[in-house]
């Protein structure tokens, strides 16, 4: 069962959310609501998976109310109600799942429904708690965060260790000079201090993995160390991989096409202060903008809801990517929706506009025009 909350401030579609959410096999209705300040107060005792949020109220709105209850719970799991499809763009900002328009029907809360059931079962799929190896052991993007073979969270003794677990699993399978590393990571210091934390380090990393039950081969030679990864280790790794061409057969399975969405988000290494990883960070982002581009094109006959939300849940984290931009702005024009159209191609260009004093390009200002027509 997923354990729902709705905050509506207009009783009528209060009583008729509470309806149909009681008719549903899959969803508990766990907490209904007309003010969005007691829906954020109680929240920490209702512990809903998802919530249902209307977008306009008054003194704080569904949007901001997302933004809150995602800052205590960030796997919260939202679907907003409006009366005016314009504010969709809107919710994708925050990472909606989905949003209804007023009155809601029977058939458009279990389609909400069904894309809450299909989020949960993918963290499930992809959270590691299980020694399974179904699930990448260590996430590089949009965190850094390693997992033992038991699935429990990995404590590194310190914070060089982590930084030099993460430079190898950045460049994987290549030598790494002795002094090359000491310089890396201790630049302060002089060679002969550097080189012994490097070996001080190196003996923490692998007994680290060790007691971890991580099967990593970390080789010593004269010329410095070479570090061997098994395959699907790191969600980094998996990227790599499929190199902007994830396999047919997956995009095909669901389950294997939702572990290969969240590839598609997060930057590299987020929450460290690795100053060698800006590079390599530039280049995972192109990636990934390779990746979000073909995985919504494959979807766009089978289902273009998710291959809409896909984008627009990229475009949250990278709002000026000129390629995904245009990939988003023709499928809206695709499914003739011309109010989001209008919408977001406006709020792109101002962005341009301000940030990088450009405007968009050539053929999107001709699909501009043609849509005004």
């Amino acid at each position: 069962m997923i354990r729902v909350i709705v905050v509506e401030d207009e009783k009528p579609t209060l009583e008729l959310m509470t309806l149909l959410i009681g008719r549903h096999p899959k969803l508990e209705l766990v907490g209904a609501y007309t003010s969005p300040f007691e829906a954020l107060e109680r929240f920490a005792e209702t512990r809903p998976d998802a919530a249902f949020l209307d977008v306009e109220m008054p003194k704080m709105g569904g949007i901001e109310l997302a933004e809150k209850l995602k800052a205590i719970d960030g796997e919260l799991q939202v679907a907003f109600t409006t009366a005016y499809p314009a504010y969709a763009v809107e919710a994708f900002r925050v990472s909606a799942v989905d949003y209804l328009l007023k009155p809601v029907t029977p058939d458009a809360l279990a389609r909400v429904a069904l894309r809450f059931g299909r989020h949960q079962e993918m963290r499930s799929a992809l959270k590691p708690t299980a020694p399974s190896g179904t699930a990448p052991l260590v996430r590089c993007l949009g965190t850094f965060e390693t997992r033992c073979a038991d699935g429990s969270p990995m404590n590194w003794p310190t914070r060089k260790t982590e930084e030099l677990f993460a430079y190898l699993l950045a460049y994987p399978d290549r030598l790494h000079g002795k002094w090359q590393l000491a310089d890396l990571l201790w630049p302060e210091l002089d060679e002969e201090r550097a080189l012994h934390n490097l070996h001080n380090t190196v003996y923490r990393l692998k007994k680290s993995l060790k007691s971890a039950g991580v099967d990593i081969e970390l080789a010593h030679g004269n010329q410095g160390y070479r570090f061997r990864t098994p395959a699907g280790l790191s969600d980094l790794q998996l990227l790599r991989e499929y190199g902007g061409n994830p396999p047919d057969e997956a995009a095909a399975d669901r389950e294997a096409r939702d572990r290969l969405l969240l590839l598609c988000k997060g930057e590299l290494f987020a929450g460290k202060d690795y100053a060698w990883s800006a590079g390599l960070a530039v280049e995972v982002a192109s990636q990934q903008a390779a990746l979000t581009r073909l995985i919504a094109a494959r979807l766009r006959t089978s289902d273009p809801s998710l291959a809409k939300s896909l984008l627009f849940a990229y475009l949250s984290e990278s709002p000026l990517d000129e390629e995904v931009n245009e990939a988003l702005l023709t499928l809206l024009a695709e499914l003739g929706e011309t109010v989001l159209f209008h919408r977001h191609y406006a709020q792109y260009a101002e962005r341009l506009d301000a940030e990088l004093d450009a405007e968009p390009s050539v053929a999107l200002r001709k699909l501009a025009a043609r849509m005004n027509g």
